[in-house]
């Protein structure tokens, strides 16, 4: 929450800085430069800001993202919403689908880490068991049943168990 309030506050201090004491704006990126650890000048404010965020959240794969300049290279479909939500997390386009990265910015809002972390490590894409390994729970509801364990997936069995309960 502290992360939310701040870089805002960041943000509209060096801007309102400039017009109450007529500063220009390159006085302003470089303060953002300073803040973000980067050489004024290399990066554009709203790079400056993700950089921040980055640093902030120990995010290395989204600092890495903006301080390699990734995040500058255009898209191959102009349009491409999942593209342009990579560039907003911070990640390689093309590596996740939108739903995952508009999953990950819900995340990055609630300060959400572990939901951040399990989406980009790629976890929420684990496959589920395969009908051929057996549990106790199948071997049990396949015994109810009078079926061999290994021929159903437990989601199966449980199923059968329901339609045969009804």
């Amino acid at each position: 929450m502290l992360k939310s309030i701040l870089t805002p506050a960041l943000i509209a201090l060096s801007l309102s800085g400039a017009a109450f004491a007529g500063n220009n704006t390159t006085s302003n990126d470089a303060q953002l430069a300073r803040s973000a650890g980067v050489a004024p000048g290399a990066y554009s404010a709203s790079e400056l800001v993700n950089i921040i965020d980055a640093r902030n959240d120990n995010d290395q794969i989204r600092l890495n993202y903006y301080l390699s300049g990734a995040n500058r290279t255009s898209a191959s479909v102009q349009g491409d919403s999942s593209n342009q939500l990579a560039r907003i997390v911070g990640v390689q386009p093309g590596a996740y689908s939108a739903a995952e990265l508009t999953q990950v910015i819900e995340a990055r809002k609630d300060n959400d880490r572990e939901g951040v972390n399990f989406i980009l490590s790629g976890s929420n894409r684990a496959t589920p068991a395969a009908a051929d390994f057996v549990s106790p729970g199948k071997v049990q509801l396949a015994a109810v049943l009078g079926l061999d364990p290994s021929q159903y997936t437990l989601a199966q069995l449980a199923q059968l168990t329901a339609d045969a309960n009804d």
